[in-house]
C-alpha cells in the first residue's frame, strides 16, 4: 500500500512540475507538500515493518524461553537427584576410608555403601533446544543480555565442566578404584569377601583418598543450581511482561 502512495504521489509531482499554467510558486508549494507525503508514506512504512518484525522477533524470543523454562526444570530435577546420589557417594567413601585406616567393618555398612565403589553418574542437560537456537544464529533475540549470559555461562561453561569433573570421577572408580579391588578381593559362592583386608590394602587406601574431589564435584553442583535458579527467575520476568 505504501509503495503505491509513494507511486501515486511522485506522478502527482512530475505532473505539477509539467503543468505549464502554473507558477513556479504554486508549484514549488505542491512540490513539496506531494514530497512530504512521500516522505511521510515512506517512514510509515518502514516503522510499520519494523514493528511488525520486532513484535515477530519477540514471540520468537517468548516461545523459546516458554520452552527453555521446561528444559531447565527437568534439568533441575536431575540435578537434584544427582547431588543426592554424590552425598550417598560421599558418606560411604568417608566411611571406607575409616576402615582402612583401622575402624572395624560392619556388614550391614558394607552392603548399604559398597555399591559407591562401583557407581556411575552422568549429567544428560536437555539442551536440544538452545544447540537449535544457537545452530540457528539466534541467540540474539534474547534481549535482556543479563538472562543471555546466564544462558551461554550455564550451557558454554559450567554444564560442561560438571561434566567433566563427573567423567573423571566415573574414569577414576573405573580405571583404578575397581582392578585395584579386584587385585585383591577373594569372594566366596556367597559373595562374601575379604573386604575389610582389602580396604586396608596401601593401594587401596592410596585410592580412597581421590574421594575429597567428590566435595569438590558437589560444589560445583549446589553453583550451577544456583545459576539454574536464577536463570530461571530471569526467564519468568520476561516471560510474564
Amino acid at each position: 500500500m505504501a509503495e503505491l502512495e509513494v507511486v501515486k504521489h511522485t506522478k502527482a509531482v512530475y505532473n505539477i512540475m509539467k503543468n505549464p499554467q502554473t507558477g513556479w510558486k504554486h508549484k514549488l508549494k505542491e512540490t513539496l507538500i506531494e514530497i512530504g507525503i512521500i516522505v511521510f508514506a515512506i517512514t510509515l512504512s518502514l516503522w510499520l515493518h519494523n514493528w511488525s518484525e520486532h513484535n515477530h522477533v519477540k514471540q520468537e524470543e517468548r516461545e523459546f524461553l516458554i520452552g527453555l523454562q521446561i528444559d531447565m526444570q527437568k534439568d533441575l530435577t536431575e540435578l537434584g537427584g544427582d547431588v543426592k546420589t554424590y552425598r550417598n557417594v560421599k558418606k560411604g567413601f568417608d566411611y571406607f576410608y575409616n576402615v582402612a585406616y583401622g575402624s572395624p567393618l560392619q556388614q550391614d555398612s558394607l552392603k548399604q555403601y559398597k555399591w559407591v565403589m562401583y557407581n556411575t553418574t552422568h549429567f544428560n542437560s536437555n539442551n536440544s533446544r538452545y544447540e537449535g537456537l544457537k545452530a540457528s544464529g539466534k541467540l540474539g533475540i534474547i534481549e535482556n543480555k543479563k538472562l543471555l549470559n546466564n544462558i551461554l555461562e550455564l550451557y558454554q561453561e559450567d554444564i560442561p565442566w560438571l561434566n567433566l569433573l563427573n567423567a573423571d570421577m566415573n574414569d577414576y572408580k573405573r580405571e583404578k578404584l575397581e582392578p585395584a579391588i579386584n587385585t585383591f578381593l577373594i569372594q566366596d559362592k556367597n559373595n562374601n569377601g575379604n573386604w575389610e583386608h582389602v580396604l586396608r590394602e596401601p593401594q587401596i587406601q592410596n585410592n580412597l583418598r581421590h574421594s575429597a574431589s567428590l566435595n569438590e564435584i558437589m560444589a560445583k553442583y549446589d553453583s550451577v543450581i544456583e545459576k539454574y535458579n536464577k536463570t530461571l527467575v530471569l526467564i519468568a520476568e520476561e516471560v510474564n511482561q
